[in-house]
């Protein structure tokens, strides 16, 4: 019992991750991919000001906060 347990959430598990995955990896067209490069752009010329051999954490942190206030996924 315990065994069908264990492969019914495996393969659900498996099932949702791939159609997350498929989603993820639709190319943006359009506006969405003009806005989503300016946000690359511009967060990371703000994350390369902080010295990342010193600050790595606070680097990866800042291009994230910034990502996310542009309403981009890192």
């Amino acid at each position: 019992m315990k065994l069908s347990r264990a492969t019914l959430f495996v393969t659900l598990g498996s099932l949702l991750l791939g159609g997350v995955t498929a989603y993820a990896q639709q190319p943006l067209t359009g506006e969405a991919d003009s806005a989503r490069a300016a946000a690359i752009k511009e967060c990371s010329d703000k994350a390369a000001k902080i010295s990342g051999r010193d600050y790595q954490d606070w680097q990866i942190t800042a291009y994230r906060s910034c990502m996310f206030d542009h309403g981009q996924p890192e």
